[in-house]
Order: structure tokens, then C-alpha cells, then sequence
């Protein structure tokens, strides 16, 4: 039980969640309350601009690239391989993730009833292309966003920490502190959990460590995993 991957892991988010607790708690209740709504800001912030940017990302600045350049060797050579064009432009995801993307492809250019060069070319950056790339964005973008929000956030919680000198005020305002503590704690547990589904989500669960089968077991885990944001 003990070398469970999933026990160790709700041990280590336990160690995490009481040492931030006892972090943010020293803190006082202003600066945590702070920080706990800052967290959730810079969570739900973060989520929204990496589900909406990553697809604008790619439509406005990599789309009409990648459609010129395949619709080049498609009228140059004639034939379709979706294979090695998912391994030339996506060659850095795993196999069975563009194995996958490929296939569901070869089902839509099945489907058409045109040879036009750039109506397939559309359908092959918008049905392989699109589908390996913009989860890569949506995961960098999702932590870019994320830091800078909680960088601002920070700023604003080391300046209500001061409030901790004032007499009676400081009292009050360090002994509540614990319990907003707590829940500033697992607010950043929950940013640990996004660095496993990212990871997850990169390597298409094929880490030997770090997979949904070896931590499905995990309480943290699988609470959490209904508000995950890479879903």
C-alpha cells in the first residue's frame, strides 16, 4: 500500500497543502483571503485565454503556413501521407497521439468528393495539424497567463502581510489566518494537479510514472479531475 504511486502522490499533495497552509497562514486572514481569490482568478483567467488563444493562435499565425506548405507537396507528389506529415510537424508528441489525429483525418479526406489540392490541404492542417498542436498551446498558455496573474496577486499579498505589525488588528488577522491558509493551500495543490495533467496531456499518458492507470487511485487526483482544465 505504502509504494502505491497513487498514495504517494496524495502524501506528497498533503505535505504541499500543509506547508502552504502554515505559509499563507503567517501571512494573516487578509493576504490569504487575497490569495485564495487571486488563485481562483488566475485559474479560471488562465483557463479561458489557453482554451480560447491556443485555436486563435494557430488559425492567425500558423494556419495559412502549414496549408501553403502542404498544399505545395500535394500537387508536387500527388499522394497523402498523413503519417509523415504529422511526424514533421508534430514530431515531438507521442506515437499513438498522432496515430489517432491520423486516423480520424483519413476518415474525413475519405469523405470528400473533391481532389482540389487546397480544399484537401484545408481539411489536412484543420483535421491533424489543428487537433496535434493546439493542446501544446493550450497547456503553455494556460501557465504563461497563469504566472503573470499570480505575479500581480503576489504584489498584493505581500502588502496586506504587513498588516500582521498592527496591534490588535495583527492579532486578529494571524489567528484567522490558518484557516484561509487552508484553503490557499489547496488552491495551489490544485496548480500541482494542472502540472500533471499537462504533463499527461504532452505525453499522451505515456509516462511509466505519471498516467491516468497509476494515479487513477489517488483522492486528489480524482476529485480534482472534473474541474480539469486541459479537458
Amino acid at each position: 500500500m505504502f509504494m502505491n504511486p497513487s498514495f504517494l502522490f496524495d502524501m506528497m499533495c498533503t505535505a504541499v497543502w500543509l506547508g502552504l497552509a502554515v505559509h499563507y497562514a503567517r501571512k494573516g486572514l487578509l493576504a490569504a483571503l487575497v490569495q485564495i481569490v487571486g488563485s481562483l482568478f488566475s485559474l479560471i483567467g488562465a483557463q479561458q485565454a489557453a482554451a480560447w488563444g491556443s485555436g486563435a493562435l494557430f488559425d492567425r499565425f500558423l494556419a495559412g503556413s502549414f496549408r501553403e506548405r502542404i498544399a505545395v507537396s500535394l500537387s508536387a507528389g500527388g499522394a497523402v501521407d498523413l503519417a509523415a506529415i504529422a511526424e514533421r510537424y508534430a514530431g515531438f508528441l507521442p506515437e499513438p497521439i498522432r496515430r489517432q489525429v491520423v486516423a480520424a483525418c483519413e476518415q474525413a479526406l475519405a469523405g470528400l468528393l473533391t481532389d482540389n489540392v487546397l480544399v484537401m490541404a484545408d481539411t489536412i492542417v484543420q483535421e491533424v495539424i489543428r487537433p496535434l498542436l493546439t493542446p501544446v498551446f493550450s497547456v503553455v498558455l494556460f501557465f504563461l497567463c497563469f504566472a503573470a496573474l499570480r505575479m500581480v496577486i503576489s504584489l498584493l499579498v505581500t502588502v496586506l502581510g504587513l498588516v500582521n505589525r498592527l496591534p490588535v488588528l495583527g492579532a486578529v488577522n494571524r489567528g484567522l489566518g490558518l484557516a484561509a491558509g487552508v484553503a490557499a493551500g489547496l488552491a495551489d495543490v490544485f496548480l500541482l494537479l494542472c502540472v500533471v495533467w499537462a504533463l499527461i496531456v504532452i505525453t499522451g499518458g505515456n509516462l511509466p510514472a505519471l498516467n491516468e492507470q497509476l494515479l487513477g487511485g489517488s483522492i486528489y487526483y480524482q476529485t480534482f479531475s472534473r474541474i480539469n482544465p486541459f479537458l
